[in-house]
């Protein structure tokens, strides 16, 4: 039978999903591991899952670090029933499950994708620079079930400053004391990557930060706006609640509404440069091409 699959290692998305009955899976560090844990306690080839009938099986590949349940290290585990148990330093569970149970999951996965396409290609350049930065975020938020977040956007050669925000003050942002991460901010920005933490308490850069400790951070998303190889800018979002850790595919969701919405800043800046050119063309007296010839040039 299929069986669901979590991980969750503590500075990454979870990584959730369904394995097909009678399949064979590799668990490790290695990105040609069919399930892939990227971190440093996984061994490369950690250990082999394997579906066959009605029954699950795991079994250790030699690793450093061993596979765990309640503590103790076994060689192989057979699972009946849901069962939590470690890889290294990263929790896992697996829970059998029937057909039905896997194609509910796999259609609401399906459906949540094309909630996210059909949401981010409604971000477009004529929506104007705030209300296409507001509609980012909103978006971001409630595909992710997340609380509350902030974008930080300038036009070139300007100093980035809060465009949009929901959930805190831009004034609260600004404080020494933010409880947000300023760090997962600069991150993101420097890195020109997500920055993702699903469990703060056990993050060694974000566990210790005053910032996050008082500000009760259970769940931590930050995502450079790019444009090239640039950053327009960052969308952070995060969430004090309990509820489910970010997964890929929350991160996933999250990613292609900053692309589009990336595209759609860049696209609006082109648009502004054409027209101030046009505009000192016309100053200065010389035959500069119809606006709405340049205009058709410009990406959409």
């Amino acid at each position: 039978m299929p069986a669901r699959f979590e991980a969750y290692p503590p500075d990454r998305p979870a990584l959730v999903r369904v394995l097909d009955e009678n399949s064979s899976y590799r668990i490790g560090r290695s990105s040609d591991c069919e399930l892939h844990i990227d971190h440093e306690s996984v061994s490369r080839h950690h250990a082999d899952l394997r579906g066959l009938g009605s029954s699950w099986t795991l079994l250790d590949n030699a690793s450093k670090n061993g596979v765990r349940v309640g503590g103790e290290r076994l060689q192989r585990i057979t699972f009946e029933k849901q069962t939590w148990f470690a890889i290294g330093d990263v929790y896992c569970s697996l829970e059998p499950i029937d057909e039905a149970a896997a194609a509910t999951f796999r259609e609401h996965n399906q459906t949540r994708r094309g909630v996210s396409h059909w949401l981010s290609v409604r971000l477009s350049p004529s929506l104007g620079i705030d209300t296409l930065i507001t509609k980012a975020l909103d978006t971001v938020l409630e595909l992710a079930g997340l609380d509350r977040g902030f974008v930080l956007y300038a036009p070139p050669g300007a100093p980035l400053r809060v465009r949009a925000s929901r959930g805190l003050l831009t004034s609260d942002i600004a404080r020494p004391d933010f409880s947000g991460s300023v760090t997962a901010v600069e991150r993101a920005l420097s890195s020109l990557q997500s920055v993702v933490c699903s469990d703060t308490s056990e993050s060694p850069w974000l566990g210790v930060r005053p910032s996050v400790r008082l500000g009760g951070i259970r769940s931590i998303a930050c995502v450079p706006l790019r444009s090239a190889e640039n950053a327009l800018g960052a969308l952070y979002a995060d969430s004090r609640r309990p509820g489910p850790a970010i997964t890929e595919l929350d991160l996933e969701l999250i990613e292609t509404v900053a692309g589009q919405a990336a595209a759609a800043l860049t696209a609006r800046r082109l648009q502004a440069e054409v027209a101030q050119l046009l505009k000192t063309a016309a100053d200065a007296g010389l035959n500069a091409p119809r606006w709405d010839e340049l205009l058709a040039r410009v990406p959409q």
